[in-house]
């Protein structure tokens, strides 16, 4: 409860005074200053399995319009996004407004090698990332694949490959095919071609080409799209409407960044009257314009920046952080600009395209009678236009763009790997004025520039200081191993554990922090919080924290997010945990150099990756858990070597910001002495009832394991000394009496005694029919049938309970022999004869006869049958032969008369009054015998419901009968049946139940862990404890159904396909039987009477059937 309350309270983290500015390389836009320094693994791991990421929504912006999602009508204005792969920001943009979209176009496919076929790259990424952001099918999107002839390695467009592409017919018809059918596997809305740069020559082959595509996706309902220039003729644009679905207008860059003048990049006069002379050639239903969502700074620094594409918020950020600055909006072109003057003095002029630009240029082209609009691009667009675009087009006031949301962009200051989350998102504003006439924005005054996340970026400026840190410990086998190598350097590092693994491993946790190492958080079970909620995430630092407090008696401000794959968070998803962290007070640990070292690439890769990266910053990124660390281990003394051989001084991360290993991991105060011990007291509960769960699972294998196999050896040896003589005749054949106790049997009491009167005995053999007092015709039906036939006599009595039924009929009884069965019973026409068979011997007082499931009718009776064979009858085979049964079945048992009475006959104090007299025989020094081919086949409850009324009340009656032999247990004078026997049915019965609902719960939970770990994280991060326990459950099933088969193969004559039920029967039918003795332990307890416990026969035993297994 301690615990539990602790981490309810966040942590006070230290306060790290943190000094001087941020190691910044001078004033850069955040997408210039960046560089990718590894893959996005958060999002490599999850989405590679094709899994819906989680959406916070706190982080999608509000809107001031209607209904997001909603469908578009037809003749509704289409509404299409540009998205491309190389800009997270158009991710994060389609995240937020894929319920905006009808169409998403997605650059995936280029020429080929020169231009033979397409290279396809499908961005799995833009179809899971539409289904979070729109759970309704029929709302999303269609997506596009988007068809281009840019060469990304050039930087330019190639006309020679797309000459060849549609001269070459081999080239052509793959591409054609390959476009084909990944519209069809992946369930794309079309494609869309984007042949730029093109000469007028091959107009007429691109015509050809995108008609015969057109013509292939047609019947399938998809459609053919293109990208048209303000540069192309007149005559292209004819033949390309003609031959095209839709035709996209690309009606920017007026004036172009690298080539041209600075200048409005689409003004509104201009944007107009290009469209208007497009639409003469292309029909208005078929043209979708597309408005630009980006600009060009022009400056007079270097002529690699001058001209260069900057997105909005790029600019916007730019004239924040300068001091000279101002921002315009030309009346006359209606297009924006901005000025400033960096530190440097670079002066800089910045023509864009803003939410009010894309407002006026989708009203005139709605006024035309467009087909719709596009956005060239997601991710780079002013974020307000969404407040007043939607599926229905330009469907809100201007008068709502006032209000500028963040860009998606976190911006980074600085270039070191230790992170301060400086600022959260706050919106920029502006004042608008609306033409009324035209309803076109004529002036827009920016007041507010909006500011996204800020993350701050310290470090060392020498380069020559190396921090080594080892992710995803504490781990038993490697982290021991790596502090020695550390120990020997006379090196310091920083770990950030994982809390679990801190939790089972606290002495070396302890140890890390004894030898003078630097201990940081990276969660308590390491999921991935670019897919965890809030709440999540906050319990998942403060478990980790609180741990660390508890057992070290420090804190910690460092954290390290699990997957951060790069030195900076820079989408919302990674940026929400961050603000999180930083709310609490941490540092967010990032990095430059990676060692990759959890691919296992080899020992000397290790350290070459690391040597390679080494001037790229101060922070190493190892691992000493999460999988097998051989090569790290191997590879780390050679590293520290190598690092100092090049004059590199490894210190420990604290260093980095200057400050001292108590400053970064200070002690509690006093005041929180009496809270720790609580928190130790209650992590130590935690812990011990997690080795308590874990060991009870393993033991539950253990047992079952053993007594499986102990049982096995013995029923085999029983089967193989009883069958040794079974062609000698049976001459043994002394009187014998059948004792029916009966309660509401009318439907099955007549066959139950044509069984009997059938029998091939050639000894005398009477039938005594009991009637316990049953309402129903019981009495009635046997009195009519059998009243006057010379073997049976049929006796009526006030209703007492089973033991006082068969005590009456013992009464009448006048055989040398009592047999006893159920009136649902029907015997084989042997069964009698080889009861009776054993009790030649005069040292055996009772026999055990073969009770069968007999109306296998659905699951539950055959799972029935199988329990029967494989645990019932094997138990009796093994038992029988350590002169130890416990129970001879009231469905089929013979006894000797003498004996039961001396006994004083059926015990009416326990409900198996049946086991309660075995026991009594067997400890008069009597033997029980097993006849295996005395065979009963009884009618077994059809419902769950009615099986456990049933299992009840003979679970009630073992534990009365246990306690009432208690004395049994482990006396000498009893041997075996103390010893083993009765200890068997209270461990294995009795105990063994309570135990396996938490071993088979276990088993899930493990199940379950392993699969989230695999899908976020992969199979490295599996733990090794789980794959030992799905190991050893395997073990155990598959030996268990081994020893199934075995046990159905001493039944000759038995349905051998039942086995292949046998799985399912462990993990749904045993779940009953668990239910049942608990809750009959429960009614023990209670001390509560419990009655016949009476089941609904419904005569569905079939003799034929049962004969013929026989």
């Amino acid at each position: 409860m301690i615990t539990i309350t602790m981490l309810m309270i966040p942590p006070l983290l230290p306060e790290i005074p943190l000094t001087g500015e941020p190691r910044a390389p001078g004033l850069a836009t955040s997408k210039i200053e960046r560089e990718r320094l590894s893959k996005k693994l958060q999002l490599y791991f999850t989405l590679r399995k094709n899994r819906v990421p989680g959406m916070r929504a706190n982080t999608l912006p509000v809107r001031g319009r209607g209904v997001p999602g909603k469908p578009r009508a037809p003749g509704a204005p289409i509404v299409a996004g540009f998205y491309v792969t190389w800009d997270d920001n158009s991710l994060d943009a389609l995240l937020q407004h894929a319920d905006d979209l009808d169409w998403v176009v997605c650059e995936c496919a280029w020429l080929g090698a020169n231009g033979s076929g397409l290279r396809m790259r499908i961005d799995r990424r833009v179809a899971v990332t539409i289904a979070s952001a729109v759970p309704d099918l029929k709302l999303r999107p269609q997506i596009f694949i988007m068809v281009s002839n840019f060469d990304s390695a050039t930087k330019r467009w190639d006309p020679v490959g797309l000459r060849h592409l549609l001269a070459d017919t081999a080239s052509r018809e793959l591409a054609l095919k390959q476009l084909t059918d990944s519209v069809s596997y992946y369930g794309m809305g079309g494609v869309t071609i984007d042949f730029e740069e093109e000469p007028q020559e091959l107009t007429e082959p691109i015509a050809r080409f995108v008609a015969e595509l057109r013509r292939r996706l047609a019947p399938m309902g998809k459609l053919v799209t293109q990208a048209a220039s303000v540069n192309d003729s007149d005559h292209q644009l004819t033949r390309f409407a003609e031959v095209n679905d839709y035709l996209f207008l690309m009606l920017y860059d007026e004036h172009f960044g690298k080539t041209g003048d600075p200048g409005p990049i689409a003004s509104q006069q201009w944007f107009v009257e290009r469209m208007k002379h497009m639409l003469r050639f292309v029909p208005a239903q078929k043209a979708i314009p597309i408005v630009g969502a980006y600009g060009y700074d022009w400056n007079d620094g270097d002529s690699t920046t001058n001209g260069q594409q900057l997105t909005f918020q790029e600019i916007m950020s730019a004239v924040r952080k300068a001091d000279k600055k101002v921002l315009h909006f030309d009346s006359v072109t209606l297009n924006p600009y901005a000025t400033w003057t960096d530190r440097d003095s670079t002066d800089h002029l910045a023509w864009y395209l803003d939410a009010i630009t894309a407002y006026n240029q989708t009203v005139a082209a709605q006024a035309l009678g467009t087909a719709g609009m596009g956005i060239w691009r997601m991710g780079s667009e002013d974020p307000a236009i969404w407040r007043v675009l939607g599926k229905a087009g330009i469907d809100s006031s201007a008068a709502l763009l006032s209000v500028i949301p963040p860009g998606y962009d976190a911006e980074m200051e600085g270039s070191g790997e230790i992170l301060d989350l400086f600022a959260s998102p706050d919106s920029g504003s502006r004042t608008v004025r609306i033409d009324p006439k035209t309803r076109l924005v004529v002036d827009e005054v920016i007041h507010k520039v909006g500011t996204p996340y800020i993350v701050n970026r310290y470090g060392s400026n020498d380069p020559h200081l190396i921090a080594l840190t080892f992710d995803d410990g504490p781990d038993g086998k490697w982290t021991p191993m790596i502090l020695d190598t550390l120990k020997s350097r006379g090196v310091s590092a920083t770990f950030f554990l994982i809390g679990e693994n801190a939790e089972r491993h606290i002495p070396l946790m302890r140890r890390i922090l004894n030898e003078g190492h630097l201990i940081g958080n990276h969660t308590f079970s390491h999921p991935n919080l670019a897919f965890t909620g809030d709440k999540r995430t906050k319990l998942e630092l403060d478990a980790t924290e609180r741990l660390f407090e508890a057992v070290l008696g420090r804190r910690t401000a460092f954290f390290r997010p699990p997957y951060f794959g790069d030195a900076e968070p820079t989408t919302l998803d990674e940026l929400v945990p961050a603000q999180i962290a930083k709310e609490r007070g941490y540092l967010i640990i990032g990095l430059h150099i990676d060692a990759e070292d959890w691919q296992s690439p080899g020992v000397q890769t290790i350290i070459d990756t690391v040597m390679a990266q080494r001037t790229r910053g101060n922070v190493v990124l190892l691992h000493d858990g999460g999988g097998d660390r051989s090569q790290t281990l191997a590879a780390l003394g050679p590293l520290i070597d190598s690092l100092r051989a090049v004059g590199d001084t490894v210190v420990p991360l604290s260093e980095l910001i200057g400050l001292t290993r108590d400053q970064a991991m200070p002690g509690l105060p006093p005041r929180n002495r009496l809270a720790r011990a609580g928190e130790l007291l209650g992590w130590g509960t935690l812990s011990l009832v997690q080795w308590l769960l874990y060991w009870i699972f393993f033991l539950a294998i253990f047992l079952g394991f053993a007594r499986l196999v102990f049982m096995t050896v013995l029923a085999i040896a029983q089967h193989v000394k009883n069958h040794q003589n079974r062609d000698a005749p049976i001459t043994f054949a002394p009187s014998v009496s059948v004792i029916v106790p009966a309660y509401n049997e009318e439907k099955v009491i007549l066959r139950t005694i044509e069984t009997l009167i059938a029998q091939e005995y050639p000894g005398e053999l009477e039938v005594v029919v009991v009637d316990d007092g049953s309402p129903d015709g019981t009495y009635e039906v046997a009195r009519a049938a059998y009243g006057d036939h010379p073997t049976v006599r049929v006796y009526r009595k006030p209703n007492g309970g089973k033991a006082s039924a068969l005590n009456y009929g013992l009464e009448y009884a006048t055989g040398d022999i009592v047999i006893c069965l159920d009136a649902d019973t029907l015997f084989a026409p042997d069964t009698v004869a080889e009861l009776v068979e054993p009790l030649h011997d005069p040292k055996v007082g009772a026999v055990a006869g073969n009770a069968k499931v007999g109306n296998r009718i659905n699951l539950v009776t055959r799972w029935q049958a199988i329990e029967y064979v494989t645990s019932q009858n094997l138990d009796r085979r093994a038992f029988s032969l350590l002169n130890c049964i416990t129970v001879v079945p009231g469905a089929v048992g013979a006894w000797r008369k003498s004996l039961v009475q001396k006994a004083g006959g059926f015990s009416e104090d326990t409900l198996a009054e049946d086991q309660d007299l075995t026991l009594s025989i067997r400890r008069r020094g009597f033997s029980i015998a097993y006849a295996d081919e005395a065979i009963g086949y009884t009618e077994a409850p059809d419902t769950l419901g009615g099986l456990a009324k049933q299992r009840f009340r003979w679970s009630f009656g073992t534990l009365q009968c246990l306690w009432k032999h208690r004395r049994t247990f482990f006396h000498p004078r009893y041997g075996l049946l103390g010893f083993v026997a009765l200890p068997n049915v209270l461990l294995f019965q009795i105990i063994y139940p309570f135990l396996s609902p938490i071993a088979d719960l276990m088993f899930v939970l493990s199940l379950w862990s392993a699969w989230a770990i695999r899908e976020a994280h992969g199979a490295t991060y599996a733990l090794t404890s789980v794959e030992q326990v799905l190991t050893y459950y395997a073990v155990f099933l598959i030996v268990d159904w081994l020893a199934s088969i075995l046990a159905f193969t001493l039944e000759p004559d038995e349905d051998k396909w039942l086995t292949w039920l046998i799985f399912l029967q462990r993990f749904a039918y045993r779940q009953v039987m668990y239910w049942v003795v608990v809750r009959s332990v429960m009614a023990a307890l209670r001390g509560r009477v419990v009655g016949w416990g009476k089941l609904e026969r419904k005569a569905t035993v079939e003799l034929e059937t049962a004969t013929s297994r026989s």
